[in-house]
């Protein structure tokens, strides 16, 4: 029921029930989409709202199993892990898709890279293959921002998954793109200056941009094509159900958020 008093319709393209068969941002499902199309291709599809061809999607699986690092001592894995101890798989996944909301790790830096990968090929049009240009802007960007998505890795001296990946997008032959090329510049530039590396979330944005994909979209995608690692640690998690994640002292939780809402009737 409408409320708010206005004719109000609200439109999908989705999906559409039918009867012999079914239809999914306008393919039909047996018709079409069933023997030519991969999980890959319908979690691109989810994400985008648009077919990725089989290239692409082969692209995406090699993202796909590149990012898989399942470490349960990794966060946002530990909170799987702690929501899942409780018995049920599916409460530990629905805690870490919501825990990746506005996060400042995983999917969510290949987003926020490629906005800012999109901004610094802007502002050097014609000359972004200029690297005194391109240093000139990076380091103006560095002087306003301080800190970039898509730099510092952890522990170690550089990102063993940005190597990989390098790796198979030349074996794709999707080295010479556009923003490939010049976040490959524009890491040599940070880690001369600042001597932070680069990590795999720049170069995840900089394959995405060049393969056409939509920065506001990537934060979605590479949460749903990375889902296996949060699937493993929250089916693992439910069977081992232990008693040290069950049992957590409250002087050890803080909660950060809003204050509890209370109905009109409890306040009346």
């Amino acid at each position: 029921m409408n409320h708010s008093g206005d004719d109000e319709r609200l439109f999908t393209r989705v999906g559409h029930a039918g009867w012999a068969d079914h239809r999914h941002f306008g393919k039909w499902v047996f018709g079409e989409l069933a023997g030519s199309t991969s999980t890959t291709g319908l979690l691109a599809m989810a994400a985008t709202g648009e077919v990725i061809d089989e290239d692409k999607c082969r692209m995406l699986d090699d993202v796909a199993v590149i990012l898989t690092v399942a470490d349960p001592r990794i966060y946002p894995l530990k909170l799987v892990r702690l929501a899942s101890a409780y018995g049920d798989p599916l409460a530990g996944q629905a805690a870490a898709v919501a825990a990746m909301q506005g996060a400042i790790v995983g999917p969510q830096i290949s987003q926020d890279a490629a906005f800012w990968l999109m901004d610094v090929a802007s502002e050097l049009g014609s000359s972004a293959t200029d690297l005194m240009d391109i240093r000139r802007v990076v380091m103006d960007h560095l002087l306003r921002r301080g800190r970039l998505s898509g730099f510092g890795v952890p522990f170690r001296k550089e990102d063993e998954r940005r190597v990989a990946l390098a790796e198979r997008v030349c074996a794709r032959n999707r080295a010479s793109g556009k923003y490939w090329t010049l976040q490959e510049s524009i890491a040599e530039i940070v880690l001369d200056v600042r001597g932070v590396p680069a990590n795999v979330g720049l170069s995840v944005a900089a394959l995405s941009l060049d393969m056409g994909l939509r920065p506001g979209n990537l934060a979605a995608l590479y949460t749903g094509l990375t889902f296996n690692v949060f699937l493993a640690n929250a089916v693992e998690g439910a069977g081992q159900a232990p008693g040290v994640l069950r049992n957590i002292s409250l002087e050890h939780v803080e909660y950060v958020g809003v204050p509890p809402r209370k109905s009109s009737e409890a306040r009346s």
